[in-house]
């Protein structure tokens, strides 16, 4: 996988190029997760020639196999606000061979959402959110799950996916340490203590939105050994090790870190350092996530 990556001239590549560190990470996540990716894809059971909505596709990690699972007469509709992210997923599903049955748009996931659920034609099959739908994204996520049931057609399915909500293991053997930057990670990014509009409040969203056969799932990705993973190491240095690293060193303190365990931490995870932790015996990374779906009731509309 090259760290630039362009698609066919499209009006998207008018857009200032992403930071080619930023592309490294962005890359290098959906390279880690596009496993699990398929397997929550495949849980949905997508009718042939689905029409189906990637809300907030970002580098498209989702579109080859939301593409294949709607089979030869489907179609995926990815949108993203970022407009810079639309070329490298465009080329994302060049390379999986389903660029003729996928578009991509900068468009707002509401307004999108609005227009589907007032369109004749019955809206959509599957609307997939991908990481995308929480107190980052929108003011009240709830109401934003709830427009999706709107714009649904009746049979169909809301997925919400995000490698968030549960606790990853990056640093085996380290339980206290991991947790102490997990919460300095939360503080960075400003994630809720508690609330309604806590992310893992996506089973409460898809029930109030008055869906049916609200089921979550949850699928994990396993790396190890690491050095037979090239996208587990790949994601651990360009993703997790910085996130870690800025979330001990501008909020530790906040969260009860010491001098002592910053500096044990950048022990931990800087490379060639000698107590480098994928380098030690029977270093694994574990990131759980969780699928949750619900189905628009079939007998009428909402």
């Amino acid at each position: 996988m090259t760290v630039a990556e362009t698609a066919s001239p499209t009006a998207a590549q008018t857009v200032e190029a992403l930071p080619e560190r930023h592309t490294s990470r962005l890359i290098a996540q959906r390279e880690f997760l596009a496993p699990v990716v398929a397997q929550a894809v495949a849980a949905l059971r997508l009718p042939a020639g689905a029409w189906v909505l990637d809300a907030g596709t970002g580098t498209g990690g989702a579109l080859p196999p939301l593409a294949r699972a709607s089979r030869s007469a489907g179609h995926v509709r990815a949108v993203d606000l970022d407009a810079a992210v639309l070329a490298i997923a465009g080329a994302h599903a060049g390379r999986g061979g389903v660029a003729a049955r996928v578009s991509v748009e900068s468009a707002d996931v509401v307004d999108v959402l609005a227009a589907a659920a007032t369109d004749p034609a019955g809206g959509f099959d599957a609307i997939w959110a991908g990481d995308l739908v929480g107190p980052g994204t929108f003011q009240d996520p709830g109401a934003t799950v709830a427009a999706m049931a709107r714009a649904l057609r009746p049979g169909g399915v809301v997925a919400l996916f995000s490698s968030t909500c549960l606790p990853p293991t990056f640093l085996p053997g380290h339980p206290e340490l991991e947790r102490l930057v997990r919460a300095a990670s939360q503080r960075r990014r400003r994630v809720p203590a508690g609330g309604p509009h806590h992310p893992d409040q996506h089973l409460a969203w898809l029930v109030a939105a008055g869906l049916d056969d609200v089921t979550p799932t949850v699928l994990s990705r396993v790396g190890f050994p690491a050095d037979r993973d090239p996208a587990a190491r790949t994601h651990l240095e360009c993703v997790v090790w910085p996130e870690m690293l800025t979330s001990a060193t501008t909020f530790g303190a906040t969260v009860g870190m010491t001098a002592d365990d910053v500096n044990q931490l950048r022990a931990l995870i800087t490379p060639g350092s000698t107590r480098y932790v994928v380098d030690g015996p029977g270093y694994f990374v574990h990131q759980p996530t969780l699928l949750t779906t619900g189905r628009h009731r079939r007998c009428g509309r909402r």
